[in-house]
């Protein structure tokens, strides 16, 4: 129920039910209401008027101004505007922090950071990974002591799982590796009272000298059981925490829009280098575009071979800036291909770009590879069709089309000269996959029915059930994993519907395996044979006819498959490039969240604070966004804007330059060292987002809603905000060597005879 037009009469209610009944005072405030209604506002006022446990530490926000503000036994950090905000909201919460105290804090928060004034910084998230915990863990605070030998230190938990938990000391101490934790208050708990002995525990992380990361060394059967016991029945009461799982589901969706909205192409090879599967965005048409033949993607094995993708691969964390053109010659295409380094080689530079500007079809584009790695990902949820496909992969490149970067200067070089990086077609079919949700394949609907069956396969008899039941194909569970070599043949008998429908043959009905999943122990059947004579598809399809309304129907329903999720992931761990999620709001534009690329040390450490945070305005203004995004609403079709922006310093007084596409008398004075330090160019990409032409399916949404309703609405309202995406690349080396390179090579090699 939307609570959101009673807000007003809840600031009302709160406060007078600490001292009146509340049923008395929606009587009299709201007499025309029904039950329903004041139900669901009674449950609202409990929930706001219920304990928060949860510690305010805004260092990371206000790292100068926070000062320790102390209620409760709560040690909280804040800034003297919200620490004063906070005694003032005491009163109309009878003293105590609650969770509608909290909530109401938070939001004050969110609304000082969006303000304009303040472009505000934000800690990096990095895509796809979020927070993810091994096991549930319960926000609860309880005193702790700490055995250092003979010495006992006095903690609060902040948070408690069963292997391991977050703690908080007064003041910053140094800690041994292992310590001795013990629960005293816990332990006068019924059923608790093993929790007074303590146990050793390993400190894994100090975070400021006061919160403690603490993760049990000692397996005890009976700790486990009292946490366990605990945990299950405070759970009603304090609720899971949800903080980890809007991290996680907020990383998902800017790693996913990240893929759906960049320019960006993400493209996997095989161990040979040769091209097998290509992530297509709704941009991926116009990237394919100029390497179509027959089908999108036909040539993109000539724009990278498996000999370019080996020769990447020996320098992974090295971008390239690769260069093509088309030349039409008199009987056929020629294709050039070379990346910076083979230009510097050659000193062919200015000849290649200036020979691909006239023949009109010359494109750039930044590449970034790294290589896949299968051992850092639950791939349990893969059927065997997913883990056979995937794992043929090996290389992961990430392929950014770039703005017609300024030629060097004319030095007169022919179309002889490039025949080196002469290469020849490969036409290659490309099939690329969408990144929306994926039609079913089922083409008949499906029933839930599990009846007990019997697998014949090579001579053994197993037994199983089935999960679901349709007239063309099965999907039955077996009690053990079973290694098949699919596509293979079984004979399947009805051992329970057989016995109630003696006039039908339900006896070793044959049947394919076409792919199994659930580790080995789920199997997808079809039949085998014309359907039409098929003891099993005839059954099935009387059965289905008559029972229909007694057997329920899965939804036929769109899905994404496990192996598809797996590759966006893999895809998200190393970005292109850093980029930055903006938002917009009644009060202007503002930088929602930044997601990091790890690769690109040099440049995160330009963007980033001494707090270790993304600072977007280190590049761009406030005024300079707010111009930008104007010009990318205009209704001109434009998707993205591109932008170079150099900044460097005085060689003589230190005064810092940031110019934005400076002309070429201004480049070769920012390039000239005896002028100009600490050189930086940095490439924009600026795309426009629209939430609709976004589908965000994470899987740990559903979870979040069970978790926290209000943290599921506050995360689609920051999605209903989003307004652009900027990716920065770093360019400043390869524009050093474009700027170098003006020399001719010293010989021209023959193209071939049949060249135009």
């Amino acid at each position: 129920m939307d609570l959101s037009p009673y807000k007003a009469l809840l600031n009302k209610l709160v406060p007078l039910s600490y001292h009146q009944d509340p049923d008395a005072l929606l009587e009299q405030l709201l007499p025309d209401a029904d039950a329903n209604t004041r139900f669901q506002l009674q449950a609202e006022v409990r929930r706001l008027t219920s304990p928060c446990l949860r510690v305010l530490d805004l260092r990371s926000l206000f790292p100068e101004q926070c000062r320790p503000f102390r209620h409760q036994g709560l040690d909280h950090l804040l800034p003297p505007a919200l620490a004063a905000r906070f005694t003032s909201m005491l009163a109309d919460y009878n003293g105590e922090y609650t969770r509608g105290l909290y909530e109401a804090l938070i939001a004050e928060l969110a609304a000082l950071r969006k303000q304009p004034s303040m472009f505000n910084t934000l800690p990096w998230h990095l895509p796809t990974l979020g927070t993810r915990r091994k096991e549930n863990r319960l926000r609860f605070v309880t005193p702790l002591e700490l055995h250092l030998g003979e010495q006992r230190l006095r903690a609060n938990s902040l948070d408690i799982s069963v292997h391991g938990l977050l703690a908080q000391t007064p003041r910053p101490v140094t800690l041994p590796e292992q310590v001795g934790v013990a629960f005293p208050e816990l332990a006068k708990t019924p059923g608790l009272a093993c929790l007074a002995s303590p146990r050793h525990y390993r400190l894994s992380q100090d975070e400021g000298g006061t919160r403690l990361k603490l993760h049990r060394q000692e397996p005890d059967s009976e700790w486990d059981q009292a946490l366990t016991r605990f945990i299950e029945q405070s759970r009603p009461r304090y609720g899971m925490d949800a903080e980890d799982l809007y991290d996680t589901a907020l990383a998902q969706c800017w790693g996913q829009a990240l893929l759906e909205t960049s320019l960006s192409l993400s493209l996997f090879f095989d161990a040979r280098g040769a091209l097998q599967e290509v992530l297509a965005n709704r941009h991926g048409n116009k990237l394919l575009a100029h390497w179509q033949q027959q089908q999108p993607g036909d040539l993109l094995a000539t724009l990278l071979s498996p000999e370019r993708v080996l020769q990447l691969s020996c320098r992974p964390r090295e971008p390239r800036l690769l260069y093509s053109f088309c030349h039409q010659g008199k009987s056929q295409p020629y294709y050039f291909v070379a990346d910076q380094y083979e230009l510097e080689r050659q000193q062919a530079c200015s000849a290649f770009v200036n020979e691909g500007l006239r023949a009109g079809t010359l494109r750039s584009y930044y590449l970034s590879i790294r290589e896949l790695n299968f051992t850092d990902q639950a791939i349990e949820a893969l059927d065997h069709q997913g883990s056979k496909r995937l794992q043929r992969l090996a290389w992961h490149i990430w392929l950014t089309p770039l703005p017609e970067l300024p030629p060097p200067v004319d030095d007169g070089g022919g179309l002889q000269q490039l025949a080196p990086f002469l290469r020849q077609a490969r036409p290659q079919p490309v099939q690329c996959i969408a990144l929306s949700r994926q039609a079913s394949k089922r083409q008949e609907p499906r029933f839930r029915h599990q009846t007990a069956i019997t697998l014949k396969l090579a001579g053994r008899e197993l037994e199983g059930h089935t999960d679901d039941i349709s007239a063309s194909g099965l999907k039955i569970t077996l009690p053990a994993a079973e290694r098949l070599d699919l596509p293979c043949l079984v004979g399947i008998s009805l051992t329970e519907l057989g016995k109630r429908s003696r006039q039908w043959k339900l006896h070793e009905l044959p049947y394919r395996v076409v792919n199994q999943s659930g580790d080995g122990k789920v199997l997808h059947l079809h039949i085998e044979g014309p359907a039409q004579s098929h003891p099993g598809f005839q059954f099935f399809s009387a059965l289905l006819e008559q029972n229909q309304d007694k057997l329920r129907a899965r939804p036929d329903s769109h899905h994404r498959p496990a192996w598809l999720m797996w590759l966006c992931r893999q895809a998200l761990q190393q970005p292109p490039s850093p980029a930055f999620i903006l938002g917009r709001n009644d009060a202007g534009f503002y930088v929602q969240g930044a997601v990091a690329c790890l690769a690109q040390r040099e440049l995160m450490a330009f963007l980033s604070n001494e707090y270790q945070q993304a600072h977007f305005s280190r590049l761009v203004s406030r005024q300079l966004l707010q111009s930008m995004i104007t010009t990318l609403h205009r209704p001109d079709g434009k998707s993205h804007l591109t932008l170079e922006i150099w900044t460097a310093e005085s060689a003589d007084d230190g005064k810092r330059w940031l110019l934005l596409n400076p002309d070429p008398g201004r480049r070769r004075f920012l390039l000239d060292p005896t002028r100009a330090r600490g050189l930086r160019v940095s490439l924009l990409l600026l795309n426009r987002l629209q939430l609709r032409q976004l589908d965000y399916f994470v899987p740990e949404w559903e979870d979040l809603t069970r978790a926290a309703l209000h943290k599921t609405q506050q995360l689609e309202q920051q999605l209903a905000e989003l307004a652009a995406l900027c990716q920065i690349f770093d360019i400043t080396d390869l524009v050093r060597r474009r700027q170098r390179l003006s020399v001719p090579a010293p010989g021209r090699a023959p193209l071939p005879d049949s060249a135009g």
